[in-house]
């Protein structure tokens, strides 16, 4: 089998499982049901992960209740933007370099998610609004 047949079906592959965790997360919502795991890091140590609400904000964000997402998780937003940059770049349907090829991206990232998580933890104005 050529690379590129192996490479079509990988993508056929993705863009199915895609299409069936956007068909869970809008039929089900993760705050109701026991399908959905909780988050082990907060039930274990009682901190937010940088994760801690973003299965609820995607079943938010499919069902257009903005604020709803953004309440839950406000790093879903920069996320979201950043893969659908880089995979727009890397298909080819945007010229470019995808946002995702600097040098220095890893380390803002994790600086970014850390300090996301560092300042959600804290129980005072206006920290307390980036708790889930």
């Amino acid at each position: 089998m050529e690379a590129t047949t192996k490479k079509k079906y990988l993508v056929i592959i993705l863009g199915v499982l895609s299409f069936l965790a956007i068909l869970l997360y809008f039929s089900f919502n993760p705050e109701n049901g026991l399908l959905f795991p909780k988050c082990p890091f907060y039930n274990y140590a009682g901190i937010y992960c940088s994760g801690c609400g973003t299965q609820r904000a995607i079943h938010d964000l499919l069902h257009l209740r903005f604020l709803e997402a953004f309440s839950h998780n406000v790093l879903l937003f920069p996320s979201v933007f950043v893969i659908l940059q880089h995979l727009t770049v890397k298909s080819g349907i945007v010229k470019g370099r995808s946002l995702l090829s600097y040098r220095y991206t890893p380390m803002v990232i994790l600086i970014i998610v850390l300090l996301f998580m560092l300042l959600r933890n804290l129980r005072f104005y206006p920290f307390e609004y980036l708790a889930p």
